[in-house]
């Protein structure tokens, strides 16, 4: 039995187009949060904080299509197919704008994109160690060329050799924080980190990484909403190639482009790794909590 059919969903299926996205929500009063899941994860990555946030107001979380328990889709969502797929999930759902966007990596550069191109569906924005839209100019040029070369053959290996349950068998899930969520949500986490259909997903959004970036870059400005960023202090659960000093110093220049541009500073969150709400996660509520209210409070003046 494949995993999306032995754990039913916790949430909803909702149609936006030829392809379905599950929608899971928890907790009353708006704006409604909405978390984006970075690359490899999906709504479960957000089982530590989840909870916690919606004893504040409503929270959604979701699957992009191919993770999860969202449909696969006829051809790859990338950048603001994905964007545009969450909205329409939103308001099938009745859930109307404007939102407060949380995105944590790539999912944060989702959720800036969503802020850039629909301002006026925003009330706040929160970006834990996001990818900046600039995140390449912060290579040299040949480094970044053979980082993505060889992060796209290591994916390309792990898809092609997940029918074989080689993954599996060498301990290299999808996910890397499946093995390390509550209880009640690892099981399902594992068994979906090493299916075909994740390492599917995740070999095609990362094939269009670059020309995300590039999408990112023909949008605006982000808009003048309450912005928060959070950043990591050590380099631990980057893909494969972001090791090192070199690169540690190349992740916090990345951070400081996004936090100058929203006109904050950002919040390190000392000895965290890449996934400050696996690791920290009572640190990561109460903080965003004391966002979600300024955030409330300029909807309530501005409304």
């Amino acid at each position: 039995m494949k995993p999306i059919e032995q754990w039913p969903a916790p949430g909803r299926l909702l149609s936006v187009g030829k392809h379905n996205l599950h929608l899971h929500c928890k907790g009353q009063g708006g704006p409604t949060l909405v978390l984006e899941a970075g690359m490899a994860g999906w709504s479960q990555d957000w089982a530590f904080v989840s909870d916690g946030l919606a004893q504040a107001g409503q929270v959604c979380t979701y699957d992009r299509a191919g993770y999860g328990w969202s449909d696969v889709p006829d051809s790859p969502r990338n950048g603001m197919d994905a964007v545009n797929d969450l909205r329409r999930a939103l308001l099938g759902a009745g859930i109307a704008p404007p939102y407060l966007l949380l995105g944590h990596s790539f999912g944060g550069l989702l959720a800036a994109m969503h802020a850039r191109a629909y301002p006026n569906d925003v009330a706040g924005l929160a970006l834990i160690d996001a990818v900046g839209r600039d995140y390449e100019s912060q290579f040299r040029p040949e480094r970044y060329r053979k980082f993505r070369s060889s992060l796209r053959r290591t994916l390309a290996l792990a898809d092609t050799l997940s029918p074989l349950g080689i993954p599996r068998l060498i301990r290299m899930p999808a996910s890397l924080v499946a093995a390390r969520l509550p209880a009640g949500e690892r099981e399902p986490a594992i068994a979906m980190s090493y299916s075909r259909r994740h390492f599917r997903a995740l070999r095609i959004e990362d094939a269009g990484f670059d020309d995300v970036l590039k999408q990112a870059l023909r949008l605006g400005p982000l808009p003048a909403v309450p912005t928060i960023v959070l950043s990591s202090q050590e380099m631990r659960d980057f893909p494969p190639g972001l090791e090192g000093e070199a690169m540690r110093l190349m992740w916090q220049r990345n951070q400081m482009s996004i936090a100058n541009e929203a006109g904050v500073k950002p919040i390190v969150l000392a000895g965290s790794g890449h996934y400050l709400h696996v690791e920290q996660p009572d640190r990561v509520i109460a903080t965003l909590n004391a966002w979600r209210v300024a955030c409330t409070r300029k909807a309530l003046v501005t409304a």
